[in-house]
């Protein structure tokens, strides 16, 4: 009994757990929790907070780094942290996972669009994946400039690192510690949470904050750029970033990289506060419907919330489709396509409901399915079943958008891009765990809609069939306030902004 109340807690929605975040903002004294040269440390808790209720109900191989992973972590640190001689006016840090396979190369989908106005100046510094893994690149890579990112192993920032996680010996100070105790047994208390992992949790994400934000430090004051591009503006190392830029005088820049909703607690806090510490300057959104959730969300200055759109899905709309030969041929033997993107935290559910529902899809109608490229799953059983075409998880889904009818998800980004591409949305609540209304509205029972089991989602996929002109010209219209046109030329301008 115990072990299944613990797990119910556990689980709270998001929605719940921004909720509790608020509440502790207002009973606390929360931005008194400061680094000793006065960084703020709430923003980052917030969102350490907030995620770390999702991590626990992933599968413990998730967490797990395997020896052959440790061991490419430390042969990488070997190699020296080489940077041309060449002025670095404008950095991006992106991750490996942004890079898709097109035209020969792999092209980082948020970065690369820049080339062609930034050209030669712009430098690209590309993470490993999050369990530390790089991606072995089988062709050339577009960006003219790659910088893969590592720490040196001979250098102050991973021997500090080093020695925190072997001796949990820290060299920083935090002030009001006490009051930090007292938040997370708070927070322990109402989501049921072991205190002791929440408390290593924390410490260990603000040693990597510290470090990394030296490090960046360092890295910054060598190279002098103008501003820097961050895919994505959260998260320990991230947010080291943005405070280093903040710091330093640089204008950190974060590039919307998916999906924001009004319980965000990335983008979005539920009282006010002046606290901008550990957070970009600037973020730049696809559309006005994220501008707005922002803009009244507390956490960014709003007058630096800006839309500019999505460059790589304009190009993509206008390049030649360019599709894996398989995907080709098993497409070509249904009369209607269903694409089905996973959320990694909830996969084996999701993988669940769409066999069931596939055992009573007509013959005509496939399913492709596609996991999250931080999903571990391989999924090899799913091959078994004829009416599902299972894609490599880093396949470029916006060129799958383009050969597929309808989109199915929980709460994947590619809800709102497929109607970018005039694709109808099937959203699924698994459980009441995963309902997209609760944190954005999207749900509009024109183009996009909300089912809880197999029947209703094939109920509801026969009414799209049936009335499909209809519904794809909607979803086109209705892409409109997610994605603002003419988005490079936006960019532009928003830089020669910044540059006065």
């Amino acid at each position: 009994m115990k072990k299944e109340e613990k797990r119910t807690n556990i689980c709270k929605s998001l929605p719940d757990i921004f909720e509790l975040i608020g509440k502790m903002e207002q009973h606390f004294p929360v931005d008194s929790i400061e680094l000793s040269d006065g960084t703020k440390l709430w923003n980052l808790i917030r969102v350490l907070l907030y995620f770390y209720t999702q991590k626990q109900d992933v599968n413990a191989k998730a967490e797990k780094i395997s020896l052959k992973t440790l061991f490419y972590l430390f042969k990488e640190g070997f190699l020296p942290f080489n940077l041309s001689h060449k002025k670095i006016n404008i950095c991006g840090f992106s991750g490996t996972e942004s890079r898709k396979f097109r035209d020969g190369k792999f092209y980082d989908i948020y970065m690369d669009p820049f080339y062609e106005m930034l050209g030669d100046s712009f430098f690209v510094f590309e993470w490993p994946t999050p369990a530390g893994y790089r991606r072995k690149y089988r062709r050339k890579i577009y960006s003219k400039n790659y910088v893969p990112m590592h720490i040196p192993l001979f250098s102050k920032t991973f021997f500090n690192l080093g020695i925190y996680t072997l001796l949990k010996r820290k060299k920083f100070t935090i002030k009001s510690e006490m009051l930090l105790q007292d938040i997370i047994s708070f927070f322990s208390k109402n989501t049921r949470i072991d205190k002791n992992k929440l408390i290593r949790e924390i410490y260990d994400a603000i040693a990597v904050f510290f470090y990394m934000k030296e490090f960046f430090v360092k890295l910054l004051v060598n190279i002098q750029p103008k501003a820097v591009l961050i895919r994505c503006g959260y998260g320990r190392v991230h947010m080291a970033l943005s405070q280093a830029c903040s710091e330093l005088g640089i204008p950190a820049v974060e590039l919307q990289h998916g999906i924001i909703t009004k319980y965000d607690a990335g983008y979005v806090k539920s009282t006010e506060s002046n606290n901008r510490d550990c957070v970009p300057a600037y973020l730049l959104t696809y559309g006005d419907a994220f501008t707005d959730i922002v803009r009244k969300g507390n956490l960014f200055n709003r007058e630096k919330v800006i839309t500019v759109g999505f460059p790589y899905i304009e190009e993509l709309k206008e390049a030649p489709l360019s599709v894996d030969k398989r995907l080709k041929d098993f497409i070509s033997k249904f009369s209607v396509n269903l694409l089905i993107t996973s959320q990694w935290t909830v996969a084996d559910e999701i993988k669940t409901f769409i066999i069931e529902m596939s055992k009573e899809l007509g013959g005509n109608i496939g399913i492709v399915y596609k996991p999250h490229p931080r999903d571990w799953r391989t999924y090899t059983d799913m091959k078994k079943y004829g009416n599902i075409f299972l894609t490599d998880k880093y396949d470029d889904i916006y060129e799958i958008l383009k050969v597929v009818d309808i989109h199915s998800t929980v709460y994947s980004t590619t809800g709102i891009e497929a109607l970018a591409f005039g694709k109808p949305n099937i959203f699924i609540d698994l459980m009441g765990k995963t309902n997209i209304r609760e944190i954005m509205d999207i749900v509009d029972n024109r183009t996009s809609f909300m089912t809880v089991s197999p029947p209703q989602f094939i109920e509801t996929l026969e009414y799209i069939i049936s009335n499909y002109k209809s519904v794809s010209r909607a979803a086109l219209k209705t892409s409109e306030a997610f994605f603002k046109p003419n988005a490079k030329k936006n960019f532009e301008n928003f830089l020669n902004s910044i540059d006065k």
